[in-house]
C-alpha cells in the first residue's frame, strides 16, 4: 500500500510539474489568465491540488490542466530544466521533442514526451498509452505549467483544437470570464 502511495504522488507530480523548483502553494481561488475555447472543450473538476483549471475534450479522452506556482526566487524560462520540472521520475520520461515559443505574450518552452514502459508508465496510462505535451512560461514572478494528455492514437486529431485553445491564453491580472468561440 505504501509503495502504491509513493507511485501515485510520484505519478501526480510527473504529470503537473509546476510544482517544483522551490514553490510556494497557490491558492487557485483567483486567475490571472483567460483563454477563448471551442465548446468542444469543457471546464472539469479540478483533479489535484495546484490545479487552477482542468478541460477535456467532449467525446475524447484528451484534458489539459494549468497549474501555478509562486516561485521564491526569480527564474527565467532558460534556467528551468526538464530534469528539475519532472523530478524525481525524469528517468521514466522519453522526450521525443522540445523546443521554445510565446505563449499569452511570454517566453515558454515545452516538450512532447510519453513515459517509458515500467511501474510508473502502468500506474500512469494502465493498458492505454499516451503522449503528453508540457508548456512552461514564466509571468510575474510565477511558473505557469500546461500539460496536455490524449492517448498516442488520438493525440494527433485533438492537438490542434488543444494548440488553438491555448493560443488565446491572456494574462489579465483580473478574475476572467471563460469566454466560448461561436460552433
Amino acid at each position: 500500500m505504501l509503495r502504491r502511495t509513493l507511485v501515485l504522488s510520484v505519478a501526480l507530480f510527473l504529470v503537473f510539474p509546476a510544482g517544483f523548483l522551490r514553490a510556494e502553494k497557490f491558492k487557485p481561488s483567483s486567475k490571472e489568465f483567460s483563454l477563448q475555447l471551442s465548446p468542444d472543450w469543457i471546464e472539469l473538476p479540478l483533479p489535484f491540488q495546484g490545479v487552477v483549471v482542468s478541460y477535456g475534450k467532449k467525446g475524447t479522452l484528451a484534458t489539459f490542466h494549468i497549474t501555478e506556482r509562486k516561485l521564491d526566487e526569480i527564474k527565467t524560462i532558460e534556467q528551468l530544466k526538464w530534469e528539475d520540472l519532472f523530478s524525481p521520475e525524469f528517468t521514466s520520461i522519453d522526450i521525443r521533442t522540445q523546443s521554445v515559443t510565446v505563449l499569452g505574450g511570454e517566453k515558454a518552452k515545452f516538450c512532447v514526451y510519453a513515459l517509458k514502459p515500467g511501474e510508473f508508465k502502468r500506474t500512469m496510462e494502465g493498458k492505454l498509452p499516451a503522449k503528453y505535451i508540457n508548456y512552461v512560461l514564466i509571468h510575474q514572478g510565477k511558473l505557469f505549467s500546461i500539460t496536455f494528455k490524449d492517448t498516442e492514437e488520438g493525440f494527433a486529431s485533438t492537438y490542434p483544437s488543444f494548440l488553438a485553445a491555448i493560443r488565446t491564453l491572456r494574462f489579465d491580472g483580473g478574475n476572467p470570464v471563460l469566454q466560448r468561440k461561436p460552433a
